[in-house]
């Protein structure tokens, strides 16, 4: 009798748990959702998808195996009147040694979870308190690896995402099956807006299951491909981990209209720029990230580069090196203001640009980055390139400078420095500039016709060196407080452009039937003062054998408006000579050039040699000459032009 109640007892419990198995343990139900809403914070429910039919089915032997009609998992109690997660069809099953594990950790480690569809509400409030923040146990940890997957098959789902800080909003739809041979791949494809614009992507993987159980294992091939607005994305390698990008590697292809869209994107400060098209490697490990340009085409600028993005410390820093066969400004004229494609002009327009910089981005990160090209393309229809270039571009706490700048020109060379101070409303300007043994003939593009001389030639050396203040460039010139110097040795100058600027009809008419010739530059120098925008010389003579060429009066760069005369002095007879100053007048958009009626030239002269007296007097102890046989006998023809005009008074 004693043992035949056990056996009954045991007999009972093999029959209970036999009916429990065959019913698949309704009564279960409840208590299972109870446990899983304590464990997640949140509500979980499980529903039946006939009326009447069981909300649930376990299976207890050789493991936990749970099927649901339905599986919900409610939104946090700020978002509380839409699902976190609907599923259909759900199968779950699970080893019981996991389960033992799970009861002292946040994960739960799951043999395989299959699903015919499941819906996913996932959203970011300006706060930034996330949907998908999940309680696990005592803590609470956004993206936490909550549960690790063996096998997840998902026969199709829909994801609507909302990140508000990130101004990004999509419709994403997927799936997880087996196909092409492979286990368990995912393709999904999404469309939205992101920062304002249009969005589209496509991702096709192997398989999401190292992104899901949150890094442990190998990365995995995918492709991607994305449109943001007029902006593409093309990249084929791998990642190891979604939440971070981290172990991210491969070859991209990116095009836009201008790379300020790209930095929007990524939180940097890119400059406004014409169409560009980049292709080359990018890889990601911890917070830095590191992106070879192989390739950039930026409107007609062909570049490369290496580039180290670090984002520790919450403050963006960038290094690296940007080279290349050409780089045109007028590719980055859209930084400053500048059409890409400049149109023609009229008379009220303005050139210089007078869009804002945005200087709140100068503080958005720290930059390093060595400058090495072999030649910058000014854009004018009168500079010659720069070539090579190099120079040290430093970003840091909202100064941007252009350090340790060295160009050749025209077999000549530049040398100098600019800053740009972005940490008040005004931006502080400065710039130095240093230049010498320019070939004017060549940096002056200069049209003639063949056996013709050039307009204007020899070996030019200055000074430059100005500051301002403002928002634009517009604003920093015409607030600009400097001075501008330079000198022109082994000089000469076109006797047509000498015999039109004194208007000597005879002579011209002389040298248009016969040709051209160069006129020696005895002495040629010029001096810019430069004070709230407005420029006056000090000095600016060329003086030949012939005739002595200066300029007088103001250019506004305030108001881009300009007042200046050109005088010449001749040194022999001409009968159809007028000698009247030309009068040059009108903006930098539209100049104007007339005649000034009423000097003649006995009165002009006297003036001349006594408008010679002051500028030079003041100029030739402060003129850098340098070093050549040619700029000292430059120097000592400027002093004898002094001399002569000294006994003419």
């Amino acid at each position: 009798m004693k043992l035949r109640l056990p056996l009954i007892g045991l007999a009972l419990c093999a029959g209970g748990f036999a009916v429990g198995e065959s019913l698949g343990w309704p009564w279960l139900a409840a208590p299972l959702a109870q446990m899983l809403s304590q464990r997640l914070g949140r509500e979980v429910r499980f529903a039946s998808a006939t009326e009447g039919g069981a909300v649930l089915q376990l299976r207890l032997l050789g493991g936990l195996r749970l099927r649901a009609d339905h599986l919900l998992i409610a939104g946090p109690a700020w978002r509380a009147q839409t699902p976190t997660l609907r599923a259909e069809a759900v199968e779950l099953r699970l080893r019981y040694w996991d389960l033992w594990d799970w009861r002292g950790s946040g994960s739960l480690r799951v043999r395989s979870l299959q699903a015919r569809s499941a819906d996913l509400d996932l959203w970011r409030d300006p706060q930034g308190r996330a949907s998908w923040t999940l309680q696990t146990g005592a803590q609470s940890s956004e993206g936490a690896a909550l549960l690790q997957f063996e096998q997840l098959r998902l026969g199709g789902g829909r994801i609507l995402l909302n990140d508000r800080p990130r101004r990004l909003s999509a419709t994403i739809d997927f799936a997880i099956a087996d196909r092409d041979g492979r286990d368990g791949g995912l393709f999904a494809t999404a469309h939205g807006e992101y920062l304002g614009r249009p969005l589209q992507a496509w991702l096709d993987t192997a398989s999401p299951l190292p992104w899901v159980n949150a890094g442990g294992g190998a990365a995995v091939p995918l492709r991607l491909q994305l449109r943001a607005g007029a902006t593409s994305l093309d990249f084929e390698g791998s990642l190891r981990e979604l939440l971070g990008l981290q172990g991210l590697a491969g070859s991209y292809r990116l095009a836009g209209p201008s790379l300020s869209a790209i930095g929007d994107a990524l939180g940097l400060t890119l400059p406004s720029t014409a169409a560009f098209k980049f292709q080359g490697r990018l890889a990601r490990e911890g917070p830095r990230w590191q992106v070879e340009v192989e390739q950039a085409v930026l409107g007609r600028s062909r570049l490369n580069g290496s580039f180290v993005l670090q984002e520790a410390g919450g403050r963006p820093a960038l290094s690296g090196r940007l080279g290349g066969e050409a780089l045109w400004l007028a590719d980055l004229g859209p930084a400053i203001g500048v059409p890409v494609e400049p149109g023609p002009r009229t008379a009220g327009d303005r050139v210089l640009p007078r869009r804002q910089f945005d200087l709140p981005s100068l503080r958005a990160m720290d930059a390093d980055v060595k400058i090495d090209l072999q030649r910058i393309e000014l854009g004018s229809a009168l500079a010659d390139t720069l070539a090579p270039a190099r120079a040290r571009l430093l970003l840091q706490d909202g100064v941007l400078s252009l350090q340790d700048l060295q160009a050749g020109t025209s077999h000549g060379r530049l040398a100098g420095a600019i800053r740009l101070d972005g940490r008040a409303a005004l931006a502080l300007w400065q710039t130095e500039l240093n230049w010498a043994e320019v070939d004017l003939a060549h940096w002056l593009r200069q049209s003639r016709t063949p056996g013709q001389p050039a307009w204007i030639s020899g070996q030019m050396r200055g000074r430059l060196k100005l500051n301002g203040q403002g928002r634009s460039t517009a604003e920093l010139l015409a607030s600009a407080r400097g001075r501008v110097t330079a000198t022109l040795s082994q000089g000469a100058i076109s006797h047509l452009a000498v015999e039109a600027a004194g208007v000597d009809l005879a002579q011209g008419l002389g040298l248009l039937l016969r040709g051209d010739s160069a006129l020696p530059l005895h002495c040629a120098l010029a001096d810019l003062d430069v004070s709230e925008g407005q420029v006056v010389p000090r000095a600016l003579v060329l003086d030949t054998e012939d005739s002595t060429l200066w300029m007088e009066g103001r250019l506004s760069l305030a108001s881009e408006q300009l007042d200046l005369r050109l005088r010449v002095a001749p040194k022999d007879f001409s009968p159809l000579s007028l000698r009247t100053p030309v009068q040059i007048s009108g903006s930098l958009a539209d100049p104007q050039w007339q005649l000034q009626a009423q000097p003649l030239m006995r009165r002009l002269v006297p003036a001349v040699l006594l408008g010679l007296i002051n500028p030079l007097a003041a100029l030739l102890p402060l003129m850098d000459s340098g070093n050549s046989a040619a700029d000292q006998q430059m120097l000592q023809a400027c002093r004898r032009l002094l001399e002569r005009a000294r006994p003419r008074l």
